[in-house]
């Protein structure tokens, strides 16, 4: 019986999901109502009420549970260990992970860091990245580096957030494995070279 309960609810769950979706493409979230997700999910409101207090809570709830999924996966970047894939030009396997989880969410993700989306969302998932990146780049010798490490993070993290507004906005076409192969090139190489105004340095053996 428990299972079946759990199975209803799950399914009561995503219509509401789906419904919120879809309104969400039709107007700014302080403009939807209980009863428009209700209506739209095919429920009545008592129904609604049973998972969220309103839809605020619901969305809140929804970012809340995105960003831990795409934050377990982002906590396990090790710059350390990503240099031996960048060395192989091979696509690190955590960042294939992240593209994989951000994909899950894909349709989520892609209205809140839109125009019509949620600012400090975006800002709390950018955020989540330059913490990551500062935190391992911080570790290894400041010696050789050509800018200042503040600037360095927050170049870094703009780019690999840009990289990944503009997979969502784009419809996702270029698989997970094929965007942690992108971001090994533009780590490895950066801009100029990756878009062809400078040549690619020759290994040395």
């Amino acid at each position: 019986m428990t299972e079946k309960l759990d199975r209803r609810k799950a399914r009561t769950r995503q219509l509401l999901y789906d419904a919120l979706m879809t309104l969400l493409q039709e107007k700014s979230a302080d403009a939807i109502t209980v009863t428009d997700v209700a209506d739209r999910a095919d429920v009545n409101r008592g129904t609604f009420y049973l998972h969220y207090r309103d839809v605020g809570d619901m969305l809140q709830q929804l970012k809340d549970d995105v960003f831990t999924r795409v934050r377990g996966c982002v906590e396990k970047l090790d710059i350390t260990e990503a240099i031996q894939y960048i060395d192989k030009e091979e696509p690190y396997p955590i960042s294939i992970s992240i593209f994989e989880e951000i994909a899950r969410h894909g349709e989520f993700l892609r209205i809140m860091l839109g125009q019509q989306g949620d600012l400090s969302f975006a800002r709390q998932l950018r955020e989540l990245f330059a913490t990551r990146i500062q935190a391992k780049l911080g570790t290894l010798s400041p010696e050789d580096r050509a800018v200042p490490l503040d600037y360095l993070v927050s170049y870094i993290a703009s780019a690999n957030f840009g990289i990944v507004t503009h997979w969502l906005d784009t419809g996702r076409q270029l698989a997970p494995r094929q965007m942690a192969k992108m971001m090994v090139n533009l780590l490895s190489y950066g801009p100029l070279v990756s878009s062809g105004i400078r040549k690619k340095p020759e290994l040395v053996e």
